[in-house]
């Protein structure tokens, strides 16, 4: 009863998707389906209460199945809210915005909260076969959430794009987990960070070492990173706006809380220091080629969402950068890194939240000219957008100020000698992105429409959802404190001990058990046909 307890936040949104459906199922063929997106986002809302009163104390689990594949603590607790604040948001932002476009489906709300169970499950495991699993649950999810509007071609083709890609990720993800577990016998992160500590034959060096390779690419593949982000604007834009809400926040969260702690638990052995290959070096320099690529790439769009999402692939390389500063400790991530995700995720689902609002008649052509003048036609919304675009330029005194304030202040204080010039190049970088965030606005308010406006679909827990998030936004852009301290205890518990676990390794020990059976089985075979042929020879 006690570890049921303890995993309610990954078993309510799988509850609530299953009462989702049979609602679903049992209510009329074409009746609406908005009731759905409250049930889901009060489901997903319950289950980031809990993980913020039970996991933040770290509560031990009991079984011993559940003890090598889990870890409930304060760095699971503190990504699982963002991850359901993002899941809660597009549950509400779709109740509207969904008919409109002719894509309301119940599936839709179901497949949201079974996704937002999978991402969970990612940042509590300490073994590698269920992190897979978490990831594979949130993704396939998110393949057809992506293609859901299905009478648009440009949905059909987001959805197709992020299937096939997400496909070559996972794969070398899996490919990864084989090279680490050839390197260390176990696929636990605590057993892997053991056997790398303990050092090992030059083959295993090379073996972790391709490992380390294939996770980065497949990570970067989930965070956006260049060059992996080629996916990102297709299907940003493409996607039903509600979709990309969940997948610019909940999915890049999920990515960077998993990157940061299999990182850093698994290849921070003094042995990699000398490999071509370093995680440090990998960090910077995706950090640098992706926030310069982003810049260029946004500042050329006439597309809002376009331009939001190759504003989120400049936001995964800050938050890169970070964690090139935390790969530095053997002991914890760089405090800066969730702070930053924090106010990131605030920022992000404001943005695309009142993007969703504006696809009246199912258009959701969001080009500069037909969102120019929504100041005078829609001025509430209009300001909504203005605070999230404002916080995502890290402007004060929003949140996405003291998030960059935070990061850089942390970058520099791992190494100031040696971090000076990046810490520069990303500040430069953040003046650059300060162009496409207030063309925008200057459109917004400046500019009047070139043909027809965008229209704006009436939507109260929309508009409230996207004022939570601006006043969110203002909150903790001005009493940073609490959040400041939640994600320093976050932080510190990122990395997992280099301790051999009895329990840790399930599958792993399955393997070692089973392997000797195996062995003495074949001996016994070869003795009794060698007593078989001595007892011929004797006749």
């Amino acid at each position: 009863m006690k570890d049921l307890l303890s995993l309610s936040p990954l078993w309510i949104p799988a509850l609530t998707g299953v009462l989702a459906l049979v609602l679903d199922l049992l209510a009329p063929r074409r009746g609406p389906r908005g009731f759905l997106g409250a049930i889901v986002a009060a489901g997903l809302a319950t289950a980031g209460v809990a993980a913020a009163l039970l996991w933040t104390g770290g509560p031990s689990l009991d079984a011993p199945f559940l003890r090598g594949v889990l870890r409930l603590d304060a760095y699971a607790a503190f990504f699982a809210v963002l991850i359901v604040f993002a899941g809660a948001a597009s549950s509400l932002f779709a109740i509207h915005p969904l008919p409109e476009q002719q894509a309301e489906h119940g599936e839709f709300y179901v497949l949201l909260a079974f996704s937002v169970a999978g991402a969970l499950a990612m940042v509590a495991a300490t073994d590698l076969v269920t992190l897979f699993l978490g990831l594979e649950v949130m993704s396939l999810a998110v393949y057809v959430l992506c293609a859901s509007r299905k009478g648009s071609p440009f949905a059909t083709e987001a959805g197709m794009k992020y299937f096939v890609l997400g496909g070559f990720a996972s794969a070398f993800l899996l490919l990864g987990i084989a090279f680490l577990y050839g390197a260390t016998g176990s696929l636990n992160l605590a057993g892997v960070a053991d056997a790398l500590a303990r050092g090992g034959a030059g083959g295993a060096q090379t073996y972790a070492q391709v490992a380390l390779v294939l996770l980065l690419v497949a990570f970067g593949f989930k965070v956006a990173a260049v060059p992996f982000h080629l996916w990102t604007p297709d299907v940003y834009e493409g996607a039903p706006t509600p979709v990309t809400v969940f997948m610019a926040g909940a999915v890049k969260a999920a990515g960077f809380a998993v990157l940061g702690r299999v990182v850093l638990t698994a290849f921070q052995a003094p042995a990699f220091a000398s490999l071509p290959v370093t995680a440090p070096g990998a960090f910077l320099v995706l950090s640098v080629v992706t926030m310069v690529v982003g810049n260029v790439l946004g500042i050329v769009q006439d597309n809002v969402k376009r331009i939001l999402a190759y504003s989120s692939i400049v936001h995964a390389g800050y938050l890169l950068l970070g964690l090139y500063a935390g790969t530095g400790s053997p002991t914890a991530l760089n405090g800066g890194v969730p702070f930053y995700l924090l106010t990131y995720v605030i920022a992000t689902v404001g943005a695309f939240g009142v993007l969703s609002l504006l696809a009246r008649a199912g258009v959701e052509d969001l080009s500069l000219d037909r969102v120019a003048g929504l100041g005078r036609r829609h001025p509430g919304l209009a300001a909504l957008l203005l605070v999230a675009l404002l916080s995502l330029a890290g402007i004060p005194p929003f949140a996405g100020f003291m998030g960059k304030f935070y990061l850089f202040r942390e970058v520099l204080r791992a190494d100031p000698s040696a971090n000076v010039p990046w810490v520069v190049v990303a500040v430069l970088n953040s003046l650059i992105a300060l162009y496409y965030y207030l063309r925008i606005a200057v459109y917004l308010y400046f500019r009047d429409p070139d043909g027809e406006p965008a229209g704006a679909v009436r939507s109260a827990p929309g508009v409230v959802t996207a004022g939570v998030a601006a006043l969110l936004a203002l909150v903790v852009g001005v009493f940073p404190g609490r959040f400041i301290a939640a994600s320093e205890s976050a932080a510190a518990r990122s990395t997992i001990p280099a301790t051999r676990v009895e329990a840790a390794d399930t599958v792993g020990r399955v393997v070692r058990d089973v392997r000797p059976l195996i062995r003495s089985r074949e001996t016994l075979r070869r003795l009794r046909e060698a007593e078989r042929r001595a007892g011929g020879v004797g006749r």
